[in-house]
């Protein structure tokens, strides 16, 4: 479980994000919703370990992150971000082994490269194997970055529960692959991995989200558990745009339909 206490954030005197209050069950998958500039991708940071928050704690598994060394978090999370930049030249299993590098010192292991072969298979580009990550376009980048994080986490089990940290992880996929990464990430809440996400588009979240939290104004406006309780009110006063939600036969959730 990661919980967040009285977190807050600024930087250059100007405030990100106050007074966030936050409890994210294990084995679940959340979003974090928000319009643009809201603080969604400060709190993932935060909840990577990547920032340190100005006021308040995070808390994973009852360890408080400041407490955690790199190494130590890079064994517990993976963090897919927006941009990735690679200064040199890679193989696309080169780089879906970086998911493993906090795992071997020198050499990989057989369980190693058996993660990478599983990651990469999930995601559909172990045909990619030996072509230079340089060359691919912007969603088959994407989808090896995936594989990448994966990699990190597909070992967890009961005696070793892992956390996916992803901000907007399907911006460049097609829809195919967009219900392929959303899929493969519930099926691991499944496998002792607590899922994060950031997404904008609630139709594709209310198939698989347990909780939605909703940020506005660095603060968090209100969570729904379960999410489908979408109303014209709450996407008003979010993202500034009417909605009304439309029932979807045999599915439990509706289609938000909006209208400006």
């Amino acid at each position: 479980m990661i919980e967040v206490k009285n977190l807050e954030f600024s930087i250059h005197k100007k405030q990100i994000l106050q007074q966030i209050e936050l409890k994210i069950p294990k084995n679940s998958f959340t979003v974090i919703m928000g319009a643009n500039g809201a603080g969604k991708s400060t709190l993932l940071q935060l909840l990577a370990g990547s920032l340190l928050p100005t006021a308040g704690n995070i808390f994973m598994d009852s360890v408080d992150m400041q407490t955690m060394n790199a190494r130590q978090l890079a064994q517990k999370r993976a963090v897919l971000s927006q941009q990735y930049y690679l200064p040199f030249a890679l193989t696309v299993r080169e780089v879906v082994m970086m998911g493993r590098y906090p795992f071997f010192n020198n050499h990989p292991k057989a369980i190693d490269e058996d993660i990478v072969d599983k990651a990469m298979q999930l995601m559909d580009v172990q045909d990619l194997g030996n072509t230079i990550y340089q060359h691919l376009s912007g969603g088959e980048a994407q989808k090896v970055q995936m594989c990448r994080v994966l990699a990190q986490i597909l070992d967890a089990d009961e005696q070793n529960e892992k956390y996916l940290l992803l901000d907007e992880p399907v911006s460049q996929l097609d829809i195919k692959y967009q219900y392929q990464l959303m899929q493969i990430a519930k099926q691991l809440t499944r496998q002792s991995v607590t899922v994060i996400a950031i997404l904008h588009d609630i139709n594709l979240a209310l198939p698989f989200a347990d909780t939605l939290h909703f940020i506005k104004d660095g603060c968090l406006f209100t969570s729904l558990y379960p999410p489908f309780q979408i109303t014209d009110s709450l996407t008003k006063a979010v993202f500034g745009i009417g909605s009304m939600p439309l029932p979807i036969p045999n599915t439990g959730y509706p289609f938000i339909y909006f209208q400006p």
